[in-house]
């Protein structure tokens, strides 16, 4: 099951939602589909949408003629749902605005409202991949009301367009999070952030990883170079034209390529600091620099 067939199934248990919120939800549902022969409809390829549609149908309109119309295609089946009632043009109307009669001012309706849009044209991207959510309304005139609706109700969104689809879109984590909380797809909003702390675990180990390995590089560079100074020095002048400090570093040096700076200063006797070994290898080295310009 992909990420968004798991939130369309977390938000398609609908029996546990106040009246007021079936019917919102179900006005949303009706909201982001289209005309059929001049009558609302709502088109889906799941069938848990369509069964839920039908469940809330039978409650806001409980004498009400309620229709689904199953087409059998090569990739799946397309279910059409329809509403004959009077009814329900009569407390639904035309769908070109968002009636506060039906989507009152509060949030449990609200939210109820874009469960609704977003169970019939929602869709969001696994978060292991991107964070992405965007919904496309079958009837482009309703994407802006929709916008504003949105909006209007603190939560942000952005519009685009996918060819002449105009397309409703959030890209940042943490506003995806508070709208699937806000429609009710709470435990799929705390998945995201699971997801997005092990992101930015990982990554902080990569980090540090990357760290530590370019540190171990300059090491081992740093190893390298000194090795190189000496033995040149070695090769031009001859261990004795260095004073016993430097003789001695030298030799622990060619002795112990490997080790790091802490560890070779624990070679002498008695052990010297860091910034004193440093010192030494930084004369080595311009000893060595000073013979090859001669």
């Amino acid at each position: 099951m992909s990420f968004s067939s798991g939130i369309k199934k977390e938000l398609c248990s609908v029996f546990e939602l106040p009246s007021n919120e079936k019917r919102a939800m179900l006005y949303g549902m009706f909201y982001a589909g289209k005309a059929v022969d001049g009558r609302p409809v709502i088109q889906t390829e799941n069938p848990e949408l369509s069964a839920a549609a039908a469940v809330l149908s039978e409650n806001v309109f409980p004498n009400g003629h309620f229709e689904t119309k199953r087409l059998v295609r090569n990739d799946g089946s397309l279910f059409t749902f329809s509403v004959k009632s009077a009814k329900f043009k009569e407390d639904f109307g035309d769908f070109s605005e968002i009636p506060t009669s039906i989507v009152s001012g509060n949030d449990a309706d609200a939210g109820a409202f874009l469960r609704g849009v977003f169970v019939c044209c929602g869709s969001v991207t696994d978060p292991n991949k991107e964070y992405h959510l965007e919904m496309v309304p079958q009837l482009s005139e309703r994407v802006d009301p929709l916008r504003r609706f949105i909006v209007e109700h603190g939560m942000a969104v952005k519009l685009t367009t996918r060819g002449k689809t105009p397309v409703l879109y959030i890209k940042e984590s943490e506003l995806i999070e508070d709208f699937l909380t806000y429609i009710g797809a709470g435990s799929h909003a705390l998945e995201i952030m699971r997801v997005k702390v092990e992101k930015d675990f990982r990554n902080r180990v990569n980090r540090s990883v990357n760290c530590d390995s370019a540190n171990l590089d300059k090491t081992v560079a740093a190893s390298e170079k000194s090795r190189r100074d000496i033995e040149f020095i070695i090769q031009s002048a001859g261990i004795d034209a260095l004073n016993p400090e430097l003789r001695e570093t030298a030799r622990l040096r060619l002795e112990n390529p490997e080790s790091s700076l802490s560890e070779l200063c624990e070679l002498f006797d008695p052990p010297i600091s860091r910034s004193g070994l440093n010192h030494r290898l930084k004369k080595l080295s311009r000893i060595a620099d000073d013979l090859r310009d001669k």
